[in-house]
């Protein structure tokens, strides 16, 4: 027989989960005259698997259907739903690092080329709308990573309009979709390299779309006189680099295709 301290050490858990297990059925002590509970061997060996399964990543619902199934199969059914889950949980975390790379980089271009642009030939891409998400690991990455790229459009004036709902997606490099077979909806679009024109600007105040118009007019001039015509739809991304009430600077990436020759 063991008392309650004696397990509670032997499994390094506190008895406020001793006590949630006894009320689910999972342990079931005796009661002594004084009150306290005393566990028997089978509850000991009970816990050692409480614990193991809940270590596997199993819910309280699932160690409670995993404890009163006497046929392995049905176990071996949870094991293998589960490692699905690990699966999942896997490449969701290898695709945040590829983001992560990717941000990285993004800010190492702005120290490295801001008001500076270049001409860069883009990696092959493919966006997917939110509706069209129907791979469990893409729609949590889609959850936990909204975009901030827009599509915008300036005017011959160079006032920007963004269009929100284009970021009501999954961006993909064509190389991130290779490395992790990502399954594909029929519906993504596919965006193939191409040389575009980037830039990186800082904008901020009160004066934040003059500003943003300014620096866009001047981006425009620039190229023109070196040969390089921009269209006027473009990918814009935003960062916030400072942000309080009084005070808002953010850092403005634009990704702009070249305009073809009439």
């Amino acid at each position: 027989m063991f008392k309650t301290g004696q397990l509670s050490r032997a499994f390094e858990i506190d008895r406020t989960s001793l006590n949630h297990y006894v009320r689910t059925g999972l342990l079931n002590p005796e009661m002594l005259d004084n009150q306290y509970h005393t566990y028997s061997f089978q509850d000991f060996v009970a816990l050692s698997y409480i614990r193991h399964y809940r270590g596997l990543g199993f819910s309280m619902n699932e160690i409670k259907a995993l404890t009163r199934q006497k046929d392995n199969e049905e176990k071996l059914q949870y094991c293998q739903n589960e490692m699905r889950t690990i699966d999942n949980q896997i490449r969701l975390l290898q695709l945040k690092q590829r983001f992560l790379e990717n941000f990285m980089n993004l800010l190492r271009f702005y120290e490295s080329y801001r008001d500076h642009p270049v001409l860069l030939m883009t990696e092959p891409y493919y966006f997917i709308k939110r509706e069209a998400l129907e791979d469990p690991v893409l729609k949590a990455l889609y959850k936990q990573l909204p975009s901030n790229e827009f599509t915008a459009v300036c005017d011959p004036d160079f006032k920007v309009t963004l269009r929100p709902q284009s970021a009501q997606g999954l961006v993909l490099k064509e190389a991130w979709v290779k490395e992790f077979q990502l399954p594909l909806p029929e519906q993504a679009i596919f965006y193939p390299a191409e040389q575009r024109c980037l830039c990186a600007f800082r904008v901020g105040g009160t004066e934040f779309e003059i500003q943003l118009q300014a620096s866009l007019q001047s981006l425009y001039q620039t190229m023109e006189e070196q040969g390089v015509r921009l269209q006027r739809e473009f990918v814009i991304y935003l960062l916030i680099s400072k942000y309080n009430q009084a005070d808002e600077y953010f850092d403005v990436y634009v990704d702009i295709p070249l305009k073809m020759l009439d």
